[in-house]
């Protein structure tokens, strides 16, 4: 019997062997036909093929069929109560988007070592849910089990997306208290979090306190004094950066050309397009991109274009920095040229790409064009139009002087019209001067948006257009009662010696 079963195991570990071999080349479909094999043959699977498994269906992800049937097949081979397979499964269920499954296999589990609560912590952060993974990560610290470094890095990120700055200074005390130093990961994980909630004194304090310092932590400062728009302070960080020989990574060229993009300065685009240039960084995909935008946003449109010409390897993304900065800027036939072109050459757009061509139809005054690109959406495509496209479509109407038609689209909308869409037409009839139409149409809007200050300002201008002075007394005072404030969102920024103001 002993010898028997000795047999089985030396020929499991042959098979675990050969599983391991087709994963370490990168061919998980042979794997997964390699399992079927051996269960085929009668070899008995143990953990270690369970884990084999789990890693096949996660390299064929989303390629391969639902993680409940994993699972599934998980717990008919036993293992299922194994921490280290149910952690693998955690991870797995995160994978394939299902953080309930993930939340009720961790819940169910009656041993949780510090990777399990890691894995799960990371599943929500990965996911864009900061809240849920932080939450999690101090229930960990309640349950009396010790955070590692991975787990700080962890809480710390969840909290620099939410710009939690009192959660963040607790983790980095509970952090200097419990662990023996904080490794590199740790630090840029807190250099990250103090940038984005606007503490740079204590963001660059923790750099220069660093003993070793990567790619990373030059970037991550460089990137908190943009984003800060301390520019000046950026510029001179990264001239330290080349003077300390530290290379930079693509991360650090795209926080340079943000940086670029933010002076508003010629001198500053030229260094960054000669830079990229310089060190044979122009055939990245994302600086190309970057690099795009920032010549688009700053009306450099013909270097733009220049640009996306020579880019090899295009994208989605490629096609619609080049559409969008084409209709930014008023050049509707170009946009849809390159729409068109686009099309040719085998892309499929999307709903935010279509959403910039219609803006460039609206803005070119191209009404037929808007119209067609609208009705293709779900007719080629089958995409659903947004509420944002039906809006587009009522200002390519209402631009075009095509009010009753805009009514009309209206009326058949599937979905209801939003204040961004009635408020498109009032300005429209009240420029056309249809002053009554515009006074219906403002009041129904105070009605259903009572806290909203643009219509306030919507109906205070036009009784000032028609002379009714003492309305327009009326409607301020009414704002006054109501506690309604203008909204100042909007704001300019000027160069004034390299300095932004």
């Amino acid at each position: 019997m002993a010898m028997k079963r000795n047999l089985r195991m030396l020929s499991t570990f042959k098979w675990n062997s050969a599983l391991r071999g087709l994963l370490e080349a990168n061919i998980p479909q042979k794997a997964i036909l390699g399992f079927s094999d051996m269960r085929r043959k009668g070899v008995r699977a143990d953990r270690y093929t369970a884990l084999f498994l789990i890693k096949a269906f996660n390299c064929l992800f989303p390629l391969i069929s639902p993680a409940e049937q994993l699972h599934s097949y998980i717990i008919r081979l036993g293992f299922e109560s194994n921490v280290i397979i149910r952690t693998s499964m955690i991870r797995t269920y995160a994978l394939y988007g299902s953080l309930h499954h993930a939340h009720k296999l961790f819940d169910e589990s009656l041993q949780r070592d510090f990777v399990m609560w890691n894995s799960l912590i990371a599943a929500y952060e990965q996911m864009g849910d900061p809240r849920e993974a932080a939450r999690v990560a101090f229930s960990m610290i309640h349950s009396n089990v010790r955070p590692n470094e991975v787990t700080v890095v962890s809480i710390i990120s969840s909290c620099s997306q939410m710009k939690a700055l009192a959660h963040g200074r607790s983790v980095h005390g509970y952090g200097i208290k419990n662990l023996l130093g904080f490794d590199i990961f740790v630090q840029n994980a807190l250099i990250n979090m103090y940038s984005r909630c606007a503490r740079l004194s204590v963001a660059r304090r923790l750099f220069d306190l660093m003993s070793v310092r990567n790619a990373v932590s030059w970037t991550t400062m460089i990137g908190g004094y943009t984003s800060n728009n301390c520019l000046i302070e950026a510029f001179h960080l990264f001239k330290e950066m080349e003077a300390a020989k530290i290379i930079p990574d693509e991360a650090t060229v795209l926080s340079l050309v943000s940086l670029c993009t933010k002076m508003s300065n010629s001198e500053f685009r030229d260094w960054i397009d000669a830079y990229v240039d310089e060190n044979v960084l122009r055939g990245s995909k994302c600086i190309a991109n970057a690099l795009m935008d920032m010549h688009s946003k700053c009306g450099g449109m013909q270097k733009a274009c220049e640009i996306f010409d020579r880019t090899r390897e295009r994208s989605t993304i490629s096609w619609a920095a080049m559409i969008q900065g084409l209709a930014l800027h008023g050049h509707g036939t170009a946009a849809l040229t390159r729409f068109v072109q686009m099309q040719m050459e085998g892309f499929k757009p999307d709903e935010i790409l279509f959403l910039n061509i219609m803006n460039a139809c609206s803005h070119a005054g191209m009404v037929h064009e808007g119209k067609q690109c609208f009705k293709s959406m779900a007719e080629e495509y089958g995409l659903i139009p947004w509420i944002e496209h039906y809006g587009v479509m009522v200002d390519l109407l209402c631009r075009a002087g095509l009010l009753n038609e805009a009514f009309e689209f209206i009326a058949c909308m599937p979905i209801k019209p939003d204040g961004v869409i009635w408020r498109t037409v009032t300005r429209a009839c009240e420029e056309q001067g249809n002053v009554f139409i515009a006074r219906q149409l403002i009041d129904l809007l105070m009605k259903f948006e009572p806290k909203y200050s643009g219509n306030y300002v919507m109906k205070s201008n036009l009784h000032a257009v028609i002379g009714q002075w003492n309305d327009v007394e009326v409607v301020r005072s009414e704002m006054c009662v109501r506690e309604v404030r203008k909204n100042h969102h909007a704001c300019s920024w000027i160069d004034m010696n390299h300095i932004i103001q």
